[in-house]
Parts: C-alpha cells; sequence; structure tokens
C-alpha cells in the first residue's frame, strides 16, 4: 500500500482530539448550579458562604469585567462510579485554549471552606475528594471576571484596564458545571500517544525514530473501535510501549524540569487581583505534589506570599508544610521580581532585605540564587549586589527576547562594574513557562551554547505571566521523557541542583563583563512619568527619613520608627516591580501606584518632620536640612544661606542672559540656549548654530508592544513645531512658553544658587497621542563615549554605532545623571524625573562637531493604558560644566535630593562624616534587626581605588564591616581607632559598616 504521508499524521491528530481525549471521561453528571454576583471588590469565603444565591442556568453569561461571582454547586458521585476512577469536578467557565491566565479564573472551595484547586482555561478539574454517604458534595466556586485585555496580543486600544472605563457587559459564558468519572488507562494512553506523537513530529520527518513512532501510532489508530474507545485501550498501549521504552541517547541533553508560574505581581489585572491568581496557583501546585511524588515547584515574590499569608491561612500553612517538605522551594530572596536597570541601588538591596527576612521568618530559608526571569535588562551594578546579599547563582531568561543580537552565552560568570563575578544561566528553552514539548526541548538542547562541557540546561515549565503554574499533562509529558529516545532526558528538580552539576562540569566559565542590555522594550525608562517620579520621589524620601531617625535616635534617644519604614519601603518594592515602574501595566495599576507613592511620601514626610523637630528643637531661626552626601554641610542641619540666584536679563534680540562668576548662558528668541560658557575655562558647550534645551516631537508608532517599544524609526518621523513661543523674564528666571501640537510647555531656565548650574524645570500639559518628546542638548564636545549613573556607580556606552551591539543601543537608561567630555572639560546633565535617554555623535558638514544627548521626558502609548501619560506632567534637570565625573556624581545628588527649609532652635554637627573623596556615602539607617547599632553604607563613585575615613559624632564602642544584609564578613577590613574607621575600597565597592553604640 503507498502511504500518505500528510494523510496518516493528519488521521493521528484527529484520533487524539476527537476520539482519545473526550474518552479520558468515561462519564458525566451535569450540577446544579447557583450563583451570587459580588458586584464589587473580592470578599472573603465566609461572606460568600453566608450569601443569598439565584438559580443558574449552565451556558449563561456571566460576569462583568473585574467582577466576582460565586457559583454554589451541588450534586451526588453515582455509586457505580466508585473505585472506577479519578471522580473530578470539570468546570468551563467560558474558557479559550489560548493565553491561560489572562481571562477567567477560578477556585474551588468546600463547604466548609477548605481550598481544592484552582480552576484555569487548561486546567479545568478539581479533585472529589468526600462524599457524602449517598455520594452528595457541595462545592462554592469562586469566579473571577478578569476581562481579556491581551486579546491574542494584537495591542489594540482597550478601556477594559480601568474599572471607572471598563463597562458592565457580561464577560463570559460558562459552558460546564460538571461532575465527571476519568479513566486512569485512557489517560495514560493519551499522554503515551501524545507525547509520542508531539516528538514525531518534532524529529526530522526522514528518521527512523520518527517513522517508527508514526507507524505505531498508526496500528494504534487502527485498533481503537472510536465507537468504544476504552475497550481497545491496553491492546494500543501495548503496541505503544517498546517505543516509550527505547532509551535516549547516551549523550542526550539533560533538562532539569523545574515547576514554575511566572506570575507577574501586576501586569493586566491590579494587584488585588494577583492575590487571587497566587492562591490559585499555589492550590494547582499542592494537588500535583500530593499525586506525583517527583514534582518540584520554585516561585519567588515574598510579597505573593506575605499575601496569601495574610488572606488564606489555611492554603498558607499547607504550603509551609510543603516548603518544609522540600517540594516548594522560595527561590529569589526578593520582595517582587523587580525592574533590574530603573531602581536604586539602595531599593535594589532592600528588594534582598525584605525578602529574606520574609522567607527566613515565614519558612526558615533563604535563597541564594537569584531568579528574574522576565525583567527588562540588568545593569552592571547587580552582580556585586547579588553576591553582596549572600546569591551565588542568577537566572534570567529575559535576553533572548532581543531584536537585534543574540547573547553568546547561556551558562557563564557575568562580571560586574566593579570586578564582581555571579554564575548566570539563561535556559535555553528561551521561555519561562514552557511546556514540556518536544519543540521546546529540542530547541534548548540545540540553542545550548556551553553542551560542549555542561550537559544539563534549566527548563522552567507552567503557565505563567497570569498565573495557573504547572499542569497534571505536562508533568506526564515529563515522566515519559524522564530516558526517551529523540528526545532530552527530563529529570524533575531545582534550580540549585543545576547549579550544583554546572559548578562542577564548568570549571572555566565564559564572561560577559558590565550591563546586560535588552534590545527591545527600550521605551520602558519613559513610560507612565509619574509612576516613575513616585518611585524616585519615595526613595529619596526613605533616604531621608532614615538619616534623621537614625540621627534623632542616637542623638536624642528618639525612638526609631522600624514599623513604619518597613511599611513604606514595602510598598516603594512592590511598585518597583517589573510591569509597574516600567510602565507597560493597565492604567488600574498606575492610578493606584500614585496613590501608594502619595501614601509613602505621607510616612516618610512624617518621620522627617518629627526627627528634625527633636534635633532642631522648637524655635525661630531659618535652617536647612541636608540630606545629601555632596554639600558642605552633608548630613548637618545648619543655618539657612540667604545668597540668591544670580538675577536674568532680557537683550534686545527678544532672548535672554543668565550670568555668574561661572557660567554665563544666552538664551535666544526661540526659548533655547545659544551659548552656555565654562567661565573657569572658558569654553562654549553649546554646538554654534545648534541651540540647546530644544524640544524635539516625533511620531511614536511601534510594531507591537506599545508601552514597552520605542522603535528606532521614529527618528525619520519628527513632527514640525510651528507653535507661538513666548520668552518672559521673571525675576531669576527665563521662562519660556510655547504650543507645541495639542500640547503646551513651559521651560523655566535658571542658575542654580552657587551660580555653577543651570536648573531647568518644564511643566508639559501633554494632550498628543503616540507621540514621543525629546528635548536635546547638543554639547561641543566631541567624545568616543558617555556615562550613565547605574546603582552604586557609572556605565561607560560608547557614542559610535560601529557595530550591532552599539547600534542596538539607541535609547537606554540613566539615573541621576549623564555625563560627556574632552580632557580638562566636562558636562553633567542631571535629571530628578525620568531615566531614558539618546546619545549620538553630531556631524555638520561632514564634521564631528560634538555629542547630541537628549532626554526622552513623555509618550503617548495606546496599550495597554490608553491614557497613559496624558495628563500635566512636570521635570526637573540640570546643567553643570565640570572638571570630571565626580561632579556629575555631585550634581546628580544636588538635583535629587536638595536641602530641605526648616525652622528650629539651633544647628545640628552631623552624625556621620566621610573624608572628602570619592567614597559617597549613600545610606545612614538603624540595623534592620532592631538592636539600635547604626549601619552606614557608602561606595567608591568614580570608579578608581580610594580610601576614606568615617568619623561618627556620638559615642559609640566598636565597628565592624557586615555584608549589605547586615550579617558579618571575614576579614572586614577596617581600621578603627576610638574616634575614626578607616576603610580601603576598590573601583565602584560598596561597603557597609556596623557600629555598635556605646550606650
Amino acid at each position: 500500500m503507498h502511504l500518505n504521508l500528510p494523510q496518516r499524521d493528519a488521521r493521528i491528530a484527529r484520533f487524539l482530539r476527537d476520539v482519545l481525549d473526550p474518552a479520558r471521561v468515561a462519564d458525566h453528571r451535569a450540577l446544579t448550579v447557583e450563583h451570587w454576583v459580588v458586584g464589587g471588590e473580592p470578599v472573603p469565603f465566609a461572606t460568600a458562604r453566608a450569601a443569598q444565591y439565584a438559580p443558574f442556568m449552565t451556558g449563561s453569561p456571566w460576569g462583568s469585567a473585574w467582577d466576582t461571582v460565586w457559583f454554589r454547586v451541588t450534586g451526588a458521585v453515582p455509586s457505580e462510579w466508585q473505585g472506577s476512577g479519578a471522580i473530578e469536578l470539570l468546570v468551563d467557565l467560558g474558557y479559550t485554549d489560548r493565553l491561560p491566565g489572562f481571562q477567567a479564573e477560578g477556585i474551588v472551595y468546600t463547604a466548609d471552606g477548605r481550598i481544592v484547586k484552582g480552576l484555569e482555561p487548561l486546567n479545568r478539574h478539581a479533585p472529589v475528594a468526600e462524599a457524602g454517604p449517598a455520594g452528595e458534595f457541595e462545592f462554592y466556586i469562586e469566579a473571577a471576571a478578569n476581562p481579556n485585555i491581551a486579546d491574542g496580543f494584537q495591542f489594540r486600544s482597550t478601556p477594559l484596564g480601568r474599572k471607572e472605563t471598563a463597562g458592565d457587559t457580561l464577560q463570559y459564558v460558562a459552558r460546564a458545571f460538571d461532575v465527571v468519572l476519568r479513566d486512569r488507562e485512557t489517560s495514560a494512553l493519551w499522554w503515551d500517544a501524545t507525547t509520542l506523537f508531539d516528538l514525531a513530529r518534532q524529529l526530522p520527518a526522514d528518521s527512523v525514530r520518527s517513522a517508527r513512532i508514526l507507524e505505531a501510532l498508526t496500528r494504534v489508530v487502527d485498533v481503537i473501535d472510536a465507537a468504544n474507545p476504552r475497550d481497545g485501550v491496553a491492546a494500543a498501549r501495548a503496541i505503544l510501549a517498546p517505543e516509550l521504552a527505547a532509551p535516549a541517547s547516551a549523550s542526550a541533553h539533560t533538562a532539569i524540569a523545574v515547576g514554575h508560574a511566572h506570575l507577574d505581581s501586576a501586569w493586566l489585572w491590579p494587584t488585588r487581583e494577583t492575590v487571587r491568581k497566587f492562591a490559585r496557583t499555589l492550590s494547582n501546585v499542592l494537588d500535583l505534589i500530593d499525586e506525583y511524588d517527583e514534582f518540584r515547584f520554585v516561585a519567588s515574590s515574598a510579597q505573593q506570599y506575605a499575601w496569601v499569608e495574610e488572606n488564606y491561612p489555611e492554603l498558607f500553612a499547607r504550603v509551609q508544610a510543603a516548603v518544609a517538605a522540600g517540594r516548594i522551594v522560595p527561590i529569589g530572596g526578593m520582595w517582587v521580581e523587580s525592574d533590574a536597570t530603573m531602581v536604586g541601588g539602595e531599593s535594589m538591596i532592600r528588594q534582598f532585605a525584605q525578602g529574606t527576612r520574609y522567607f527566613e521568618r515565614a519558612f526558615g530559608v533563604r535563597s541564594d540564587i537569584v531568579w528574574l526571569p522576565d525583567s527588562f535588562g540588568f545593569s552592571g551594578a547587580l552582580p556585586q549586589i547579588f553576591r553582596g546579599v549572600g546569591a551565588t547563582g542568577f537566572v534570567t531568561q529575559k535576553l533572548s527576547w532581543g531584536d537585534t543580537n543574540r547573547m553568546p552565552h547561556h551558562t557563564f560568570a557575568w562580571e560586574g562594574i566593579d570586578g564582581t563575578r555571579i554564575l548566570t544561566h539563561f535556559p535555553p528553552v528561551d521561555s519561562y513557562m514552557s511546556d514540556l514539548g518536544a519543540t521546546d526541548l529540542a530547541k534548548a538542547e540545540r540553542q545550548f551554547a556551553e553542551k560542549s562541557v555542561l550537559t544539563q540546561s534549566i527548563v522552567p515549565f507552567g503557565w505563567g505571566d497570569g498565573g495557573g503554574g504547572p499542569t497534571r499533562d505536562m508533568v506526564e509529558t515529563g515522566r515519559r521523557k524522564a530516558d526517551l529516545e529523540g528526545s532530552p532526558k527530563v529529570v524533575f528538580a531545582t534550580p540549585a541542583d543545576y547549579f550544583a552539576t554546572a559548578r562542577g562540569e564548568l570549571v572555566d566559565p565564559p564572561v560577559w563583563s558590565g550591563e546586560m542590555y535588552l534590545e527591545l522594550h527600550r521605551g520602558v525608562f519613559t513610560s507612565q512619568v509619574r509612576t516613575k517620579q513616585g518611585n524616585r520621589r519615595s526613595e529619596a524620601l526613605l533616604h531621608e527619613a532614615e538619616l534623621w531617625a537614625a540621627t534623632a535616635a542616637w542623638r536624642e534617644d528618639l525612638a526609631y520608627p522600624h514599623d513604619e519604614l518597613d511599611e513604606a519601603w514595602r510598598l516603594t518594592l512592590l511598585n518597583q516591580f517589573h510591569d509597574i515602574l516600567p510602565g507597560t501595566s493597565i492604567g488600574w495599576v498606575h492610578e493606584e501606584a500614585e496613590r501608594v507613592h502619595a501614601h509613602v511620601a505621607s510616612i516618610a514626610s512624617g518621620i522627617i518632620e518629627r526627627s528634625l523637630r527633636v534635633l532642631a528643637r522648637d524655635g525661630d531661626l531659618a535652617l536647612e536640612a541636608h540630606p545629601t552626601p555632596h554639600s558642605a554641610a552633608a548630613f548637618a542641619i545648619v543655618d539657612a544661606v540667604g545668597t540668591a540666584c544670580p538675577e536674568a536679563t532680557a537683550d534686545s534680540a527678544g532672548g535672554a542672559v543668565l550670568q555668574s562668576e561661572q557660567l554665563t548662558v544666552r538664551i535666544d528668541a526661540s526659548g533655547e540656549i545659544a551659548s552656555l560658557v565654562d567661565s573657569r575655562t572658558g569654553r562654549e558647550l553649546i554646538v554654534p548654530g545648534v541651540p540647546a534645551g530644544a524640544l524635539q516631537l516625533f511620531h511614536d508608532r511601534p510594531s507591537q508592544w506599545d508601552a514597552w517599544d520605542i522603535e528606532e524609526h521614529y527618528r525619520r518621523t519628527p513632527v514640525a513645531l510651528d507653535g507661538e513661543v513666548a520668552v518672559d523674564v521673571v525675576g531669576d528666571t527665563v521662562e519660556v512658553d510655547r504650543q507645541l501640537g495639542d500640547s503646551r510647555v513651559t521651560l523655566r531656565w535658571s542658575l542654580s544658587r552657587d551660580g555653577g548650574a543651570l536648573d531647568l524645570d518644564v511643566a508639559v500639559d501633554w494632550r498628543e497621542d503616540e507621540k514621543l518628546l525629546k528635548l536635546a542638548f547638543p554639547v561641543a564636545l566631541l567624545a568616543d563615549r558617555t556615562a550613565a549613573e547605574t546603582q552604586f556607580g557609572h556605565v561607560w556606552r560608547t557614542v559610535h554605532p560601529n557595530t550591532s551591539w552599539d547600534a542596538a543601543r539607541y535609547e537606554t537608561v540613566a539615573h541621576r545623571f549623564v555625563y560627556v567630555e574632552e580632557p580638562g572639560q566636562g558636562l553633567a546633565i542631571a535629571n530628578a524625573s525620568s531615566y531614558g535617554w539618546d546619545t549620538e555623535r553630531l556631524v555638520i558638514d561632514g564634521r564631528g562637531a560634538g555629542t547630541q544627548m537628549r532626554a526622552t521626558l513623555v509618550r503617548a502609548p495606546r496599550f495597554p493604558d490608553p491614557q497613559a501619560d496624558r495628563v500635566e506632567q512636570r521635570f526637573r534637570l540640570s546643567l553643570r560644566p565640570v572638571a570630571d565625573i565626580g561632579g556629575a556624581v555631585a550634581e546628580g545628588y544636588r538635583l535629587s535630593r536638595p536641602a530641605r527649609a526648616i525652622t528650629g532652635a539651633r544647628s545640628v554637627a552631623p552624625l556621620v562624616r566621610a573624608s572628602a573623596g570619592s567614597i559617597v556615602v549613600e545610606t545612614v539607617k538603624l540595623a534592620d534587626d532592631g538592636s539600635g547599632d547604626l549601619i552606614v553604607r557608602l561606595y567608591e563613585s568614580q570608579g578608581r581605588a580610594a580610601s576614606t575615613v568615617l568619623t561618627i559624632d556620638a559615642a559609640w564602642q566598636s565597628a565592624r564591616r557586615v555584608d549589605l544584609l547586615e550579617r558579618d564578613v571575614d576579614g572586614d577590613g577596617l581600621e578603627v581607632d576610638e574616634h575614626t574607621i578607616a576603610l580601603p575600597l576598590r573601583p565602584f565597592e560598596i561597603a557597609t559598616v556596623r557600629i555598635l553604640s556605646a550606650s
């Protein structure tokens, strides 16, 4: 017989779908269903249990967007089912098979309030473990009508992301509430057959292995009677048994299958929904743990566990037991899976401090593997931070999303800006939610860069983003691939198991040095400006609150507000999650973030005011409290300086001049900087004929991922600016008002109080749609590279696009400053408001004329929040000529942590002083353990070895160096006498000193 191969394969596929899959259910009964519509925010089980329920007809619509509907289902298990198979609920809330976790979900409770299991689009069952004497049972299902905002990721604008615009249209049709009898042997055959068919389709069509599998499957189709499929199951399994028993090759790759559910703490749903998503996910996991002895599950984010502890104590107790048994592994050690490029250095440490403290308290465990599978790039400061909190390994896969280059390694030593290295693994499966299918496993084996020396790689499996986690189909598939010819071997294990093997096999790992830039999602440094500014403000205020509270505690014995600071820090850390801070969530999330940041500001401001009042006492003296380390009055309270800013004068050409002993600035009639001269060197710093401070508007329509992406083609679509411009001199300020499309912009130029910097305040009433606003600074310094601040240091980036790696880095991130220099002359541009920048060589008449540095101020994407950023926005920047990068560091601090005007009775000397130089005191606080010890964190800021001497202006008895989590370390390198503490630091090294009070 001539074999029609496409027909054969189609016949097998249809058999599996239409005959064998339905045959897994041997019998079923419809349930009696009642429902109660909450009509608001979620309620506890006890409230739902006591509610009045109304009849519900299966096949009816339910659930307006973001509403909750409780279903009460009752029925009885037929007596003839007992001992015949697995008895389960089977519920279809109106699911589609695409994008589980992005649509309706549910969780099943017993009548006495015990959680049974979650219900997901591809995980629709729940066990019926107990029934009454006559088989009767009653369950409650909390169903969440989360709207499908993703909609196949077509990136269409939708009103569903805000409650006030979501409407009341019912979102889903409930299609099934059944109790079913699942036939175990038929289910086993289905897993046998689907595993082999999937493998055969992945193998080369002309391979012997594929041909033999497909021949066996053809025989199975022949032997099964479609009218009575379960009658032929035993014979069919016998046909497939030899193919399942064929062992993998001796050199087959080993996939370390790590059960996982990368669950975004917020994204296309609010944080309140993540609380429930994690409970559903954990209940699914516990069900798998009961069924599969080899199954292990890892989950990060202490915040998510804390939500479950607070809201689901009975479920949390079961999770604790599973952790103690090694079946659930808390990983990562962080409060949330945060952004890793914009988060401040101290905040990144606090992610680990809060996360580690929680894991130790709740579970008695500590993670030594950093787990950030989905963050949008990684700063070069992170290896030192990771190692400093006790981590020895790091896992991410996000760099595989890059649109231009591929990272050359999958397991390697990542070297940070200070030279610290950490063993890092990129799962070559390029996913954090594999299904353990043949395509994924073959991809992992094929792509693995270190396959010549390493035998294993991690494959995280389970539905993620919106949660749900692994399914029994995945575990059954993995079981069958433990040793299967044609497939990598699958071993259920943990990331720690992987790293233990990798360290033994990879004696001399390859090295990647410096930041790991994601060549995608370049708009995340700008989208949702108010969320980003709220984070900046929270970080600065918490730094200040800790400084003054610690000073008041040591000087005046004022109680240190540990609980308030913990609350404020945890709220701040939550909103640094990698879809909140980057500005890529629905409007609901960002509105909530603004409210949370306002609450943090209130907490921190209250601590600051109380502490300063105690320190300065009651009085009428005008004082200034200086929270910045770069000031003659660093960390001190001093008499207010009455020096006024230099006056501005109008010129005859319709512009204005700002002048001090250090600077001469000329602003033209368009409100732009025509000239900026450093009086110290006589150097003109603006390219002649190319004014600085120019607003530039572009069309901004990425091909996908609207809030995430800025695509380089924006440069080809500038928008002409022909609106009216008015330039006025108001005292010491040059005020520029101009129309910008449908928006209005006001720029206020003034000199800093010391006369050494040109300050700029920008107010934008932003009413554009899919446009991008930049602020350009053409600097007359010809440089091959520029510097940008990152956590605890800075990174140098090339200006030229010589390589594809350089060219792909056309939009970058900076914290408080960017910096450009020629020998003997530098210019710092500080930015207290936003993070996005682009830099390129400025060429005029075929010659390099300088360096164009542009701040990206604001965007107007339409997905996922069609209202994103279309409000009044404010920005603060400065330009300061400096001799070297140390001046840029100081300017960044000046702009972001200004002195605070207060009244009091006295000045107050600083509690902590550091000798002048490149070493910066970043943080002064009391120890997290409540001991009252003083913690001083400092770092070398300029990239050169240096030493400093700390003076503590209070009675103290001892000092020692500790790690970033305030734990003792060996060989602390401190030189201590009765008054001072001296310590040397390597370039960009971070040091933490713990000082014990004499009292």
